[in-house]
């Protein structure tokens, strides 16, 4: 007889601790920065242990992974709202999309940033915080490759190259925002230059001029 396990359901009072641990940490985060984030000021502020925090969660790498995690679902969550049928307002959609939420959820996006930032220069992220970039740059890359199929741009740069390119250059922008060494709307405004110039660099002839308008009129 097979014996099947099914896996125990998360307690609602776990799942409230764990919660409010996830909410703690990205306050400290997005006041205090990295630096902020120690598991023993975590602990107090959320009226937890530190080895409650390890059983619910995991240790700071984990915790940082939880952070990004939760930005990007949230993002991904509003961005397969947008119903635009033209490649280029798509993926300008994507841009203004973003930062119109960042602007609303300014705490919650910087700790996600900062926690993104030091996974990437350490090298301590895991596979899962890879895949979250990798969707996040997928976003764009869908946009060229409609773009292709629909002939405004040659093909000759594939789309998951100006996908991964156009999110590189925002993701400086967003980086520089987090800082405090742009405003919302630089901020904004890079993210849309980077559209802008990674489709000019396999536009054909005709959708030129388009982009170049748009370049002209892009204001800060």
């Amino acid at each position: 007889m097979t014996v099947i396990a099914f896996e125990k359901p998360r307690s609602p009072q776990k799942s409230d601790r764990r919660t409010r641990i996830i909410a703690e940490a990205r306050r400290l985060i997005g006041e205090q920065g990295f630096e902020g984030l120690s598991l023993r000021k975590l602990a107090a502020a959320a009226d937890v242990t530190v080895p409650t925090i390890y059983n619910l969660i995991g240790g700071k790498e984990k915790i940082l992974n939880e952070l990004f995690a939760d930005w990007v679902g949230m993002i991904e969550q509003e961005l397969t709202k947008i119903d635009e049928d033209h490649p280029l307002d798509k993926a300008e959609a994507v841009v203004v999309e973003a930062t119109r939420m960042i602007g609303e959820n300014r705490e919650y996006f910087r700790s996600a940033q900062i926690a993104a930032d030091h996974l990437r220069r350490t090298g301590e992220g895991s596979g899962e915080w890879k895949q979250l970039g990798s969707r996040s740059a997928s976003m764009q890359e869908n946009a060229a490759r409609l773009a292709q199929e629909q002939g405004l741009l040659r093909g000759d740069v594939a789309a998951r190259v100006l996908g991964e390119q156009i999110f590189a250059n925002y993701r400086v922008a967003s980086s520089a925002w987090t800082y405090g060494q742009i405003s919302l709307e630089r901020f904004r405004h890079d993210g849309l230059l980077g559209v802008y110039l990674y489709f000019l660099s396999d536009a054909t002839e005709a959708f030129r001029p388009v982009l170049l308008k748009k370049l002209t009129d892009l204001e800060v």
